[in-house]
């Protein structure tokens, strides 16, 4: 799935986005599903709390059209906690970044709110006053985008004053700045949280417990991307603990600050981290730069960790440990095409997936005083990259880079895919930023064959096997048709080509191996784009079982012996032996006469006569010989004692 740009938002678990991507409003058009039974710490059911809404007002709200109110010098609302508190479900508030709105702090309990900055970005500085003893704004409606908003001062009792406190659910903010707070962003209790071209600096109180960005265990999804969190105060630059987690495109980078993790996901859940720029200096509290599950695992969600094209950057003297990961975490990381520069542990996790990593030699970073970590033709990480694949239909590869300031640059591969963040040769127009439409996505690459197999290596003449292929991503409109060919047709035939049918990423054929004299090796190959891949095949010749058939006569001469005398035994068949032979077995009622147990009538064959043996020392007797197949006969003979 590509990433999508400035004004888009991923809502891949809803059945009616179905891994597409849909508009901006998250409410508007990515069904949300119904939130948690309850929001935590006993806070009202969020199903209690809807019955108590009038249906009639619900609907009025919903049918009105949406009234913008305008804040600021000779506006009709000199505060934006004044318009706020006018405000209907659905209406625009546009605050004028000419006003002086320090000290304005309040909730803001209306659904569907646009709340933005116009005329350059409003500033809200806390001055010493906080809501609800939590922060600047307090959002307890629902669906609400607040965007080009400066958020500083932020400080309350509780020593996690945030710039904007969310209570509820499904926020978007865009645009945005905090800087000097306790607390970014804290909070969400339910849906869907997007951060996008929003920037976080110089936020914490100084005990490791507030950060830049901090969300609650209630929320579904996380995506922050194309935003820039740097030097937390003691604290980390994103920690979230949502089911789902989609950081993309970023620079999270500590630089001089006292900050201790960069990004810590610490209940684990599903966590895509592709194309981001992290970095710790010297005066970063804590070694680790990515963690995941270490204050337990989610038991309610998958817990996965894709960690794909990041540069990680440490300048720590005592060293990183680029990604610490929960042991309790059976799922192996996929870890793939990061630039690791710096000393320290690449990871804890040694089942993670490791391939196209970067983590020797100059890494030809262009200016990295200035964390610009875009690298040059001279880089280890050029070309080093392998194909990043897909997680459950998403995509893996990266489709954007992240652009100073707050922006991001649609990436494709210029040879080989590099590792890390950025892709060298990449020439940094259509920038997406905030405000700006999209630029059109870039074609997306050409399926790539990723791999053949076959069902078994060895298989048995007359047996049939099943042949896959497997593309890189799901195929377009018209499928994807991957040529075959067989070293040995007359023993495996193969079609000229398969189609991977359009949107799948795999397609499968059923062979046939005929038969041989002795063991055949075949090679087969699948080709694709200039990528071939090829699998070879034993065939063995098949094992054929002598047939029982049925007996006509059996005799025996001469059939007056004595002891120690040989016998000439004959058996007869009611027709020709088949071509694996005929399978006779014999018995004797004594012991003293020796058969052999079982005969092999050749192929076409009527009779086969066999020797048989009475011991010396036989007493006299009547002793009967069988002959078995599918049926059985008897003759006799009689031994006496004297000669």
């Amino acid at each position: 799935m590509r990433s999508p740009s400035a004004a888009w938002i991923r809502c891949p678990d809803s059945p009616a986005c179905s891994g597409a991507v849909r508009s901006t409003a998250v409410s508007a058009r990515c069904p949300v599903g119904d939130p948690p039974d309850a929001w935590q710490d006993g806070a009202v059911r969020w199903r209690d709390m809807r019955t108590l809404l009038p249906a009639a007002a619900v609907l009025a709200s919903l049918s009105a059209a949406a009234a913008v109110r305008s804040v600021g010098p000779g506006q009709p609302y000199a505060k934006p906690c004044q318009a706020f508190a006018a405000a209907q479900d659905g209406d625009v508030i546009e605050i004028d970044a000419s006003g002086n709105y320090d000290g304005d702090v309040c909730v803001i309990y209306r659904n569907n709110l646009t709340i933005r900055g116009i005329n350059g970005r409003a500033r809200i500085d806390a001055a010493g006053k906080y809501a609800q003893g939590k922060g600047i704004w307090v959002v307890a409606g629902d669906n609400t985008l607040i965007e080009n908003i400066e958020f500083s001062g932020a400080r309350v009792p509780d020593r996690n004053g945030a710039g904007i406190r969310l209570d509820t659910g499904n926020l978007t903010v865009r645009n945005c700045v905090f800087h000097h707070n306790e607390t970014g962003i804290l909070g969400g209790f339910y849906g869907r949280v997007l951060i996008e071209h929003s920037e976080f600096y110089d936020n914490g109180y100084g005990d490791g417990q507030s950060h830049n960005i901090y969300l609650n265990a209630g929320v579904a999804e996380f995506t922050l991307r194309y935003s820039a969190s740097r030097r937390a105060i003691a604290g980390h630059l994103v920690k979230s603990r949502a089911a789902k987690n989609y950081i993309l495109y970023n620079r999270l980078t500590q630089e001089t600050g006292t900050g201790s993790y960069e990004i810590d996901l610490p209940n684990g859940g599903q966590a895509y981290l592709i194309g981001n720029i992290v970095q710790q200096g010297d005066t970063t509290q804590n070694r680790g730069m990515l963690t995941f599950g270490l204050e337990g695992l989610r038991t309610n969600a998958p817990n996965e960790l894709y960690v794909v094209n990041n540069t990680f950057v440490s300048t720590r003297a005592a060293g990183a440990t680029f990604l610490q990961i929960s042991s309790s975490l059976s799922a192996p990381a996929v870890v793939r095409n990061n630039i690791f520069s710096g000393s320290g542990i690449i990871t804890t996790q040694s089942t993670a997936l490791m391939a196209g990593n970067a983590t020797s030699g100059s890494m030809g970073f262009l200016n990295p005083a200035q964390y610009d970590y875009r690298i040059s033709n001279l880089s280890a990480a050029l070309n080093a990259g392998v194909e990043p694949g897909l997680a459950g239909g998403f995509s893996l590869r990266p489709v954007m880079q992240y652009k100073d300031p707050l922006c991001a640059v649609p990436r494709s591969d210029v040879g080989p895919i590099d590792a890390g963040a950025y892709e060298y040769g990449v020439i940094e127009t259509s920038a997406v930023c905030a405000g700006a439409p999209p630029p059109p996505p870039p074609p997306p690459p050409a399926p790539a064959l990723q791999s053949f197999t076959v069902s078994a290596s060895t298989v048995t003449a007359g047996s049939p096997l099943t042949a896959s292929v497997t593309i890189s991503a799901p195929a377009p409109d018209g499928g994807v048709t991957v040529a075959l060919s067989s070293s040995a047709p007359d023993v495996i035939a193969v079609p000229a080509s398969v189609t991977v049918p359009s949107g799948s990423a795999t397609s499968s054929i059923t062979l046939q191996a005929e038969q041989v004299v002795s063991a055949a090796a075949v090679v087969l190959t699948a080709a694709l784009g200039g990528v071939t891949l090829q699998a070879p095949v034993t065939v063995e010749p098949a094992k054929t079982e002598p047939a029982r058939v049925r007996l006509q006569r059996v005799s025996a001469s001469p059939q007056q012996v004595r002891a120690g005398d040989a016998i000439s035994v004959t058996v007869q068949l009611a027709s020709p032996a088949p071509a694996a032979g005929a399978a006779v077995q014999w018995t004797s009622s004594q012991p003293y006469v020796r058969l052999p147990a079982q005969v092999i009538v050749p192929a076409g064959a009527r009779s086969m006569t066999v020797q048989a043996r009475v011991d010396s020392g036989a007493p006299a007797a009547t002793v009967h010989l069988r002959a078995s197949s599918a049926n059985t006969l008897a003759t006799y003979i009689v031994v006496r004692n004297t000669r």
